[in-house]
């Protein structure tokens, strides 16, 4: 059998051959240090803003796929803090109708949003759209207000109302301005809860009736009933009871859902509220990374 003969390679071939090895090893250290780029600027940024607001981002560093949804709240927070979070709630309002002079009813719906979250060192600000308390006093259905909440690393969590015009550039630059509303008369609670906790400021706290503050009146396991989105499970229910001569609120709270139900009521002229959160929708965090740093 004849061989084969493989003919060297000419001069000019060996030429271009070393010429393109020498490129591939004077631009090595380049491509590296593009690639180191391009890995810092795929840090993680998870926005905290739904869009209602000013933009808002916070960087963190993760490998999980950027992709990749995380439906889960907050497992250090009461309430699950994810802006575009809300809560739909149904019930009634009644009221006392001084034309007829007799009592009168609505059925009412309120939908409470999370529309912007900020998060300090040493808490996480949120603020909402719509609160139960809106239709305190309603004859039918109310537009949503603004409402201030506040969670420490304590576990402290405050809740405020908002004037519309409110600078909530304040919320982000000046954090003096936030000693208002961390004052005991707007602390709903403290979690871990337990039965005959109290909270509120220091007068009200040694009265003997307990009244004039928020009162851990029950605390049970109970079943979630039929809330569209929730699963059907049992949770850990606390009734938060706030007493005083002319009226009195509830509210059911569970972690990780926030306000199960919520009821007013006034012990003069007829002013009821009574709603049923009938649904809960969780928003999801979405991871977003750039193509590249310049």
């Amino acid at each position: 059998m004849r061989s084969q003969k493989i003919a060297p390679a000419s001069p000019a071939i060996a030429g271009v051959t070393l010429i393109l090895a020498l490129l591939a090893l004077w631009n090595a250290p380049l491509l590296v240090a593009q690639n180191v780029a391009i890995l810092r600027a795929s840090d993680e940024v998870r926005f905290l803003d739904s869009g209602d607001f000013a933009g808002d981002a916070r960087r963190t560093s993760t490998s999980e796929s950027p992709s990749k949804l995380n439906q889960e709240p907050h497992s250090d927070l009461f309430f699950p803090l994810t802006p575009g979070t809300w809560w739909l709630y149904s019930g009634t309002v009644t009221w006392s109708d001084q034309q007829t002079e007799k009592d009168a009813q609505a059925n009412v719906t309120l939908k409470m949003t999370v529309q912007k979250v900020i998060q300090k060192p040493e808490f996480t600000i949120a603020v909402l759209s719509g609160f139960p308390r809106d239709l305190d006093w309603a004859t039918g259905e109310v537009g949503a207000m603004p409402w201030l909440l506040i969670e420490t690393k304590r576990h402290e969590v405050f809740f405020n109302s908002l004037p519309p015009d409110f600078d909530y550039a304040k919320l982000e630059k000046d954090a003096a301005s936030l000693d208002k509303f961390l004052s005991e008369d707007n602390l709903l609670f403290r979690w871990p809860l337990k039965r005959g906790m109290k909270f509120g400021d220091a007068e009200s706290l040694r009265r003997d009736d307990d009244q004039y503050c928020w009162v851990v009146a029950s605390q049970e396991t109970k079943k979630l009933g039929d809330i569209k989105g929730l699963p059907s499970r049992s949770a850990e229910v606390s009734l938060l009871r706030y007493t005083t001569n002319p009226d009195d609120t509830e509210m059911e709270i569970s972690p990780g859902i926030g306000i199960l139900s919520y009821q007013y009521h006034h012990h003069g002229t007829v002013a009821d509220t009574s709603l049923t959160l009938v649904e809960f929708h969780l928003a999801q965090t979405i991871s977003i990374t750039s193509g590249a740093a310049r």
